[in-house]
Protein backbone atom coordinates (compact mmCIF):
# COMPACT_ATOMS: atom_id res chain seq x y z
CA UNK A 1 0.00 0.00 0.00
CA UNK A 2 3.34 2.34 0.76
CA UNK A 3 4.13 1.51 -2.27
CA UNK A 4 0.88 2.63 -4.65
CA UNK A 5 0.69 5.62 -2.31
CA UNK A 6 4.15 6.94 -2.94
CA UNK A 7 3.54 6.20 -7.04
CA UNK A 8 0.07 7.88 -7.11
CA UNK A 9 1.66 10.94 -4.83
CA UNK A 10 4.61 10.96 -7.26
CA UNK A 11 2.51 11.16 -10.50
CA UNK A 12 0.53 13.88 -8.97
CA UNK A 13 3.96 15.99 -8.62
CA UNK A 14 4.68 15.38 -11.22
CA UNK A 15 1.84 16.77 -13.76
CA UNK A 16 1.38 19.65 -11.30
CA UNK A 17 5.52 20.33 -11.77
CA UNK A 18 5.20 19.88 -15.91
CA UNK A 19 1.52 21.46 -16.15
CA UNK A 20 3.77 25.10 -16.30
CA UNK A 21 5.62 23.82 -18.87
CA UNK A 22 3.30 21.99 -21.47
CA UNK A 23 0.88 25.36 -21.07
CA UNK A 24 4.22 27.15 -22.18
CA UNK A 25 4.62 24.72 -25.14
CA UNK A 26 1.39 24.35 -26.01
CA UNK A 27 -0.12 27.95 -26.14
CA UNK A 28 2.75 29.17 -28.85
CA UNK A 29 2.33 26.08 -31.21
CA UNK A 30 -2.04 26.63 -30.70
CA UNK A 31 -1.71 30.64 -31.40
CA UNK A 32 0.37 29.58 -34.26
CA UNK A 33 -2.02 27.48 -35.73
CA UNK A 34 -4.76 30.23 -35.52
CA UNK A 35 -2.68 33.00 -36.71
CA UNK A 36 -1.59 30.31 -39.47
CA UNK A 37 -5.25 29.54 -40.13
CA UNK A 38 -6.34 33.19 -40.35
CA UNK A 39 -3.45 34.08 -42.92
CA UNK A 40 -4.41 31.29 -45.02
CA UNK A 41 -8.50 32.79 -44.89
CA UNK A 42 -6.76 36.10 -45.87
CA UNK A 43 -5.42 35.04 -48.65
CA UNK A 44 -8.05 32.58 -50.29
CA UNK A 45 -10.83 35.32 -49.15
CA UNK A 46 -8.82 38.94 -48.53
CA UNK A 47 -11.94 41.24 -47.81
CA UNK A 48 -15.29 40.76 -46.50
CA UNK A 49 -16.79 41.86 -49.85
CA UNK A 50 -14.88 38.69 -51.41
CA UNK A 51 -16.65 36.75 -48.67
CA UNK A 52 -20.60 38.26 -48.77
CA UNK A 53 -20.19 37.33 -52.65
CA UNK A 54 -18.95 33.84 -52.27
CA UNK A 55 -21.91 33.79 -49.61
CA UNK A 56 -24.49 35.01 -51.95
CA UNK A 57 -23.01 32.19 -54.69
CA UNK A 58 -23.85 29.16 -51.75
CA UNK A 59 -27.30 30.96 -51.42
CA UNK A 60 -27.81 30.41 -54.90
CA UNK A 61 -26.62 26.90 -54.94
CA UNK A 62 -29.08 26.60 -52.17
CA UNK A 63 -32.12 27.70 -53.20
CA UNK A 64 -31.02 25.76 -56.87
CA UNK A 65 -31.56 22.67 -54.95
CA UNK A 66 -35.49 22.98 -53.47
CA UNK A 67 -36.91 21.96 -56.92
CA UNK A 68 -35.14 19.17 -57.51
CA UNK A 69 -34.96 18.05 -54.38
CA UNK A 70 -38.46 18.27 -53.58
CA UNK A 71 -39.69 16.77 -57.29
CA UNK A 72 -37.19 13.81 -57.28
CA UNK A 73 -38.06 11.70 -53.94
CA UNK A 74 -41.83 13.12 -54.48
CA UNK A 75 -41.69 11.33 -57.65
CA UNK A 76 -40.00 8.36 -57.13
CA UNK A 77 -42.63 8.09 -54.31
CA UNK A 78 -45.31 8.22 -56.22
CA UNK A 79 -44.13 6.11 -58.91
CA UNK A 80 -43.54 3.09 -56.31
CA UNK A 81 -47.02 3.02 -55.66
CA UNK A 82 -48.16 3.16 -59.06
CA UNK A 83 -46.47 0.06 -59.98
CA UNK A 84 -47.68 -1.09 -56.17
CA UNK A 85 -50.12 -4.10 -56.63
CA UNK A 86 -52.41 -3.12 -53.98
CA UNK A 87 -55.68 -4.82 -52.83
CA UNK A 88 -58.15 -1.83 -52.56
CA UNK A 89 -59.84 -3.67 -49.52
CA UNK A 90 -56.32 -3.69 -47.53
CA UNK A 91 -54.94 -0.98 -45.65
CA UNK A 92 -51.39 0.48 -46.41
CA UNK A 93 -49.61 2.04 -43.39
CA UNK A 94 -53.11 1.73 -41.77
CA UNK A 95 -54.68 4.08 -44.12
CA UNK A 96 -56.37 3.42 -47.49
CA UNK A 97 -54.03 2.55 -50.55
CA UNK A 98 -54.72 6.24 -52.38
CA UNK A 99 -54.54 8.09 -49.10
CA UNK A 100 -51.44 6.27 -48.26
CA UNK A 101 -49.52 7.27 -51.86
CA UNK A 102 -50.53 10.87 -51.42
CA UNK A 103 -49.14 10.91 -47.69
CA UNK A 104 -45.69 9.00 -48.38
CA UNK A 105 -45.41 11.55 -51.75
CA UNK A 106 -46.18 14.65 -49.86
CA UNK A 107 -43.46 13.30 -47.03
CA UNK A 108 -41.39 12.35 -49.19
CA UNK A 109 -41.23 16.05 -51.09
CA UNK A 110 -41.30 18.05 -47.78
CA UNK A 111 -38.46 16.03 -46.64
CA UNK A 112 -36.07 16.67 -49.82
CA UNK A 113 -37.32 20.28 -49.53
CA UNK A 114 -35.73 20.60 -46.03
CA UNK A 115 -32.44 18.68 -47.22
CA UNK A 116 -31.95 21.01 -50.73
CA UNK A 117 -29.89 23.60 -48.67
CA UNK A 118 -27.60 20.84 -47.53
CA UNK A 119 -27.54 19.23 -50.85
CA UNK A 120 -26.92 22.78 -52.63
CA UNK A 121 -23.89 23.67 -49.61
CA UNK A 122 -22.19 20.60 -50.36
CA UNK A 123 -22.33 20.83 -54.04
CA UNK A 124 -21.27 24.25 -53.75
CA UNK A 125 -18.28 23.23 -51.37
CA UNK A 126 -17.65 20.33 -53.93
CA UNK A 127 -17.44 23.21 -57.17
CA UNK A 128 -15.17 25.53 -54.90
CA UNK A 129 -13.11 23.60 -52.74
CA UNK A 130 -10.23 26.21 -52.93
CA UNK A 131 -12.18 28.41 -50.68
CA UNK A 132 -14.52 25.96 -48.99
CA UNK A 133 -12.06 25.76 -46.06
CA UNK A 134 -11.73 29.51 -45.89
CA UNK A 135 -15.38 29.81 -45.82
CA UNK A 136 -16.01 27.69 -42.98
CA UNK A 137 -13.73 29.76 -41.07
CA UNK A 138 -15.33 33.34 -42.22
CA UNK A 139 -18.57 32.00 -41.42
CA UNK A 140 -17.79 31.40 -37.88
CA UNK A 141 -15.95 34.60 -37.61
CA UNK A 142 -19.11 36.22 -39.45
CA UNK A 143 -21.49 34.40 -36.56
CA UNK A 144 -19.13 35.72 -33.78
CA UNK A 145 -20.19 38.98 -35.21
CA UNK A 146 -23.71 38.34 -35.21
CA UNK A 147 -23.73 37.09 -31.96
CA UNK A 148 -21.99 40.24 -30.07
CA UNK A 149 -23.83 42.89 -31.86
CA UNK A 150 -27.39 41.54 -32.48
CA UNK A 151 -29.73 43.12 -30.03
CA UNK A 152 -31.20 41.11 -26.68
CA UNK A 153 -34.12 38.55 -28.12
CA UNK A 154 -35.76 39.92 -24.51
CA UNK A 155 -36.13 42.84 -25.67
CA UNK A 156 -38.78 41.14 -28.58
CA UNK A 157 -42.40 42.35 -29.03
CA UNK A 158 -45.03 42.50 -31.09
CA UNK A 159 -44.41 46.03 -32.24
CA UNK A 160 -40.52 45.74 -31.72
CA UNK A 161 -39.39 42.43 -33.34
CA UNK A 162 -35.53 41.94 -33.44
CA UNK A 163 -34.70 42.32 -36.96
CA UNK A 164 -32.99 39.73 -38.69
CA UNK A 165 -31.41 38.20 -35.79
CA UNK A 166 -29.19 35.39 -37.36
CA UNK A 167 -27.95 38.14 -40.18
CA UNK A 168 -29.67 35.83 -42.96
CA UNK A 169 -30.29 38.62 -45.15
CA UNK A 170 -26.87 40.73 -44.64
CA UNK A 171 -25.12 40.56 -48.64
CA UNK A 172 -22.52 43.10 -48.11
CA UNK A 173 -20.46 45.13 -45.54
CA UNK A 174 -22.84 48.06 -46.57
CA UNK A 175 -25.36 45.51 -45.40
CA UNK A 176 -23.88 44.61 -42.03
CA UNK A 177 -23.53 48.28 -41.19
CA UNK A 178 -27.56 48.61 -42.04
CA UNK A 179 -28.38 45.45 -39.88
CA UNK A 180 -26.30 47.54 -36.77
CA UNK A 181 -28.19 50.16 -36.87
CA UNK A 182 -31.23 47.83 -37.14
CA UNK A 183 -29.94 46.09 -34.44
CA UNK A 184 -29.10 49.73 -31.46
CA UNK A 185 -32.59 50.84 -32.61
CA UNK A 186 -34.45 47.86 -31.57
CA UNK A 187 -32.39 48.09 -28.55
CA UNK A 188 -33.36 51.79 -27.71
CA UNK A 189 -36.85 51.02 -28.91
CA UNK A 190 -36.91 48.29 -26.07
CA UNK A 191 -35.07 50.25 -23.55
CA UNK A 192 -36.27 53.84 -23.63
CA UNK A 193 -39.00 53.73 -26.49
CA UNK A 194 -36.77 55.93 -28.61
CA UNK A 195 -34.59 55.24 -31.81
CA UNK A 196 -31.11 56.16 -33.01
CA UNK A 197 -32.21 56.92 -36.51
CA UNK A 198 -29.08 60.01 -35.75
CA UNK A 199 -26.42 57.70 -35.14
CA UNK A 200 -23.35 57.39 -37.12
CA UNK A 201 -22.12 53.67 -38.37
Amino acid sequence: MKIFSFLFILTITTKMALSPIKSQLVRPFLSHVRLSSTAATQNVIPTWDDYFKLRKKRRAYEVAFYLPSTVTPAAGTFAYFLQMQVDPLTKVLGMDPLMAAVASTLGAGFGGFLLGPIIGNGVFKLMNRKVAHAMDIRDKEFFEHIKKNRADARLNSIRNPVPDYYGEKIQSVQGYRSWLRKQREHYRKGVFGGNVNGLED
